[in-house]
């Protein structure tokens, strides 16, 4: 049939509020919950068979993430507004009956985020209706459920990775967040309403559950419900060290226009964590832009040991874009004596690095500091000592022993990719109105080689200025 109306779920709620509906749901759906709908047990033989038996009834074609509902026929706009002002009496009157109580809220499908957008309303529930939903949460038992429904095969992979979760296996949970993801996944299928009343009007009693929670599926289905909204700030409140693990690969959503304050509130996440998670989110920083400027504020106030330990997590071979947040906000905030205790452990990690044994000119994670080492640490004239140094390496190659051209080449590369950050700290020395992040894709090279050929053919530093043009140190 063609689509004669729009409605909202907002819409619905305000109108059934606003005007004299009838609040009444037909006998039919009453008769087709006595023959499929285990009162006791608060579940369905068949929910599929409920969602085709509602899709029926009610205006089956709906764009959730919008909460649309298409109206394609008067009589099932006329059920839905009657249904729905019923249920919303019934959810609100302290002395409904048990049974009437749990039709309600599995017949809140009919309107999509019915919890979200009730709660945004501000339309409150009873008592026995919060009291009804915790009862049911507290006599969760979620195991066997995820073990039947889901899509591994692999029984023994997902009991290893359970233990890993036991006993708090930081390492091994984070190289399997795919498993996690996919377990999530599985769970989110079916949320109970119980659940999501809960999570939207009580949300506290959530992180409750979560504080509190032993049983490790359990604790992976509060999780794998929780809203979006609540990620964030249930990873800083929640007491549950393996909660507030878990829920830190969940805060992609923060990376959004606006989530500053909520970034950086993350720096107490860092206060009293295992060691082992600074190498974690670390490592690959690039993997959680979200927790950069957490890490910074923290970073700022943080002792030398959790400076060092933080230098410490850092592939030197990662982009130094990756952690460009972390320390700009450092930098911003940071005492001197930390600014250079942090350039002065970033040198000392970076000075032996041979930058992958590549026949490129690298960079580092941590170009960054060591800019800011070589322009504020270092004179000018110590500057330009390290660079010769580098310089004479290369001009002397000769007093080496090379296997091949290659060799040679990485050779040459490497001196070249030593000099960097010291020559980058002369151009910022040289131009003041220029910024690291003016240069930082460029790369500097000494004047002979600039004008001797032998160098510029052994290098390719014909293809290196076409792409990179050069900067004079």
């Amino acid at each position: 049939m063609e689509i004669q109306e729009e409605l909202t779920t907002i819409q619905v709620l305000r109108q059934v509020q606003s005007f004299d509906y009838q609040s009444t749901i037909p006998d039919e759906i009453l008769s087709f919950f006595d023959e499929h709908f285990n009162f006791s047990s608060w579940s369905w033989d068949n929910k599929y068979l409920f969602h085709q038996y509602i899709n029926n009834l009610y205006p089956s074609s709906i764009n959730y993430q919008d909460t649309v509902i298409y109206i394609d026929d008067p009589g099932k706009k006329s059920r839905l507004l009657e249904s729905a002002s019923w249920l919303i009496k019934i959810l609100q009157d302290e002395q409904s009956s048990e049974k009437n109580q749990k039709i309600a809220f599995e017949l809140t499908c009919i309107l999509p985020e019915f919890w979200a957008i009730s709660h945004e309303e501000k339309i409150d529930f009873s008592c026995s209706s919060k009291r009804l939903a915790m009862e049911y949460l507290y006599h969760v038992e979620v195991g066997l459920s995820i073990r039947s429904g889901a899509s591994i095969n692999d029984k023994e992979m997902i009991d290893c990775f359970i233990e890993n979760l036991k006993k708090q296996k930081w390492k091994e949970i984070a190289e399997n967040q795919w498993l996690l993801n996919t377990l999530y996944e599985n769970l989110h299928l079916d949320p109970h309403q119980s659940y999501s009343f809960i999570s939207e009007h009580h949300s506290h009693e959530i992180l409750t559950l979560i504080n509190q929670e032993t049983k490790i599926y359990n604790l992976l289905y509060w999780l794998a419900l929780l809203p979006e909204k609540h990620r964030q700030p249930f990873a800083l409140q929640t007491t549950n060290n393996l909660a507030k693990f878990l829920l830190l690969f969940a805060l992609r959503h923060l990376c959004g226009d606006g989530m500053n304050k909520e970034q950086i509130q993350l720096l107490d996440i860092w206060q009293d964590c295992p060691d082992e998670w600074f190498l974690i989110f670390n490592q690959y920083a690039a993997r959680y832009p979200y927790l950069q400027l957490g890490l910074g504020a923290f970073l700022a106030n943080a002792s030398n040991e959790k400076i060092c330990l933080y230098i410490d997590s850092l592939h030197l071979s990662e982009n130094e874009a990756s952690i460009k947040e972390c320390l700009e906000y450092f930098f911003a905030h940071a005492t001197k004596d930390k600014i250079q205790h942090l350039c002065r452990l970033s040198y000392e990690k970076w000075k032996n690095w041979g930058f992958g044994n590549t026949c490129s000119i690298g960079r580092s994670i941590l170009d960054r500091a060591l800019v800011r080492y070589f322009q504020t640490m270092l004179s000018k004239q110590d500057r330009a000592d390290f660079i010769q140094n580098e310089i004479n390496q290369i001009l002397n190659f000769q007093q080496q022993w090379f296997a091949s051209k290659i060799e040679l080449d990485k050779f040459i590369c490497l001196h070249l990719s030593r000099m960097q950050p010291a020559c980058l700290a002369n151009v910022l020395q040289g131009d003041l109105s220029l910024s690291f992040d003016d240069i930082n894709k460029r790369y500097c090279l000494p004047t002979q080689f600039e004008n001797d050929l032998r160098w510029r053919n052994w290098i390719h530093l014909d293809l290196w200025r076409k792409n990179f043009p050069p900067l004079a140190a």
